[in-house]
């Protein structure tokens, strides 16, 4: 996995990881960049997508929200309930007649009639674990983003196909091998800092940079006057496509968020998650396949991601004050984003955390862990705007009507991407009992 700059990833169970990798050259903590793509080269089906009985959406931006947010307060409030189960926040109208949203996410309510919900999520799994919901259930834990890079990889040789925005979760690419990998950036908002450790374009002059090429190339011929074979040639096609990403001005001007008009950071929301977004849409803009964005963050003194628990953290005061507002803004301003720039039609956009809240607040004035019904949010690639698919009881506890699970929207995801993952045999179990709902685009 490649890893520019460090962020810890904390949550009720404790500290996960803390990982740092200084980039130098083209050396990437013992695993370098061509070898990375050299494996790539060698995985089966590269390059090849799988047929689609409908136009498959281009790319696809995945939001986690870590911690698992409330239904409650987001997409699916209960205003009839008691107050210790709706919560001390009203529900406001959408522009959809008969749905209504959480009061905090104004901007959304705004713009459901451009995206769909499932409203019936569920499982079993109360740990904070992005498996079910980011495998689809998969017994050997690769996750949908290792297996949509797989199975469809980017297109272009100087653009990394797949992304990965905030800390590392603890699933990744598992039996596929490093080169289904993500390029990790665990600090967005300071991206191009540690791009300076990753790219020479700008700090390296044509002519060292052009001293460096022939120097590989001398070892190279070295190399190849004792041992001439296949795999030393796809070590060379592997190391000059990562010569060509470490060198790409595309790669760069991707990740620079500098050269954004200051209204239009504004307008994403000036913290790690809003800028992730506009970082997210500037990545497909470029040729990026896949960006995957995690928000288990630490920012402002605030505990980390949506995690209201109200025992050792601020419980649902933090709706209010930090992951309501931002996820409004944030995710707004990319719906719009895309949709301006005309990019929505062929872009995914999947909203999901790993389970949901409680339907009761606790006595610590916080929900619990509660993984037998939530929400998740799609846009785009297809899927038909105003559809609320599935239901909720009147507490929000259990499913009420066509309940969905993680196998379920890992199969519609993949659908929507025009893959099918039980064409690979090390894939095959993914959608075992799988089925993509199709009433988002029916």
């Amino acid at each position: 996995m490649l890893l520019l700059g460090e962020l810890p990833h904390r949550h009720c169970q404790g500290l996960v990881r803390r990982e740092f990798l200084r980039v130098g050259g083209t050396m990437l903590g013992g695993l370098t960049l061509d070898r990375l793509l050299q494996a790539e080269d060698q995985a089966p089906g590269a390059g090849t997508p799988a047929p689609s009985s409908r136009a498959p959406a281009q790319a696809c931006i995945l939001i986690y929200l870590a911690g698992g947010p409330s239904q409650h307060e987001t997409f699916d409030p209960k205003p009839a309930a008691p107050l210790r189960v709706r919560g001390p926040w009203g529900a406001i109208p959408t522009r959809i007649p008969g749905v209504a949203f959480g009061e905090m996410l104004p901007e959304l309510a705004a713009l459901n009639d451009r995206f769909s919900l499932l409203r019936a999520l569920h499982h079993t799994n109360s740990l904070h674990n992005p498996w079910p919901m980011l495998t689809g259930t998969f017994p050997h834990r690769i996750s949908l983003g290792a297996t949509l890079h797989y199975l469809r990889p980017g297109e272009s040789p100087q653009v990394p196909g797949y992304v990965n925005l905030g800390p590392r979760l603890s699933v990744g690419a598992g039996a596929l091998g490093a080169a289904q990998e993500p390029l990790e950036v665990p600090e967005p908002a300071r991206a191009t800092q540690s791009l300076s450790e990753f790219l020479p374009v700008r700090e390296i002059s044509p002519d060292r940079l052009e001293d460096r090429r022939t120097l590989l190339n001398q070892i190279d011929t070295l190399r190849r006057a004792v041992d001439v074979n296949a795999a030393s040639i796809r070590h060379d096609k592997s190391r000059q496509r990562a010569l060509s990403i470490l060198t790409s001005p595309a790669v760069r001007d991707a990740f620079d968020l500098s050269v954004e008009p200051v209204a239009r950071r504004d307008r994403f929301g000036t913290n790690s998650f809003g800028q992730s977004c506009l970082l997210a849409r500037r990545l497909i803009e470029a040729g990026t396949r896949l960006v995957q964005i995690n928000w288990s963050n630490r920012e402002d003194g605030f505990a980390v991601g949506w995690d209201v628990h109200g025992d050792d953290q601020t419980g649902l005061v933090r709706m209010e004050q930090q992951l309501c507002p931002r996820l409004d803004q944030g995710l707004s301003a990319l719906l719009l984003d895309l949709a301006e720039r005309g990019m929505l039609e062929s872009t995914l956009v999947v909203v999901t955390g790993e389970f949901g809240r409680t339907p009761h607040i606790s006595r610590l004035g916080g929900r619990d862990h509660w993984p037998y019904c939530f929400s998740a949010l799609l846009a785009g690639g297809g899927v038909q705007p105003g559809r609320m698919v599935g239901a909720s009881d009147k507490q929000g506890a259990y499913p009420a009507d066509r309940p969905a699970t993680p196998a379920d929207f890992a199969a519609t995801v993949c659908d929507r991407m025009g893959v099918n993952p039980n064409r690979e045999d090390r894939l095959r179990p993914l959608l075992f009992e799988g089925r993509p709902i199709g009433e988002l685009w029916s």
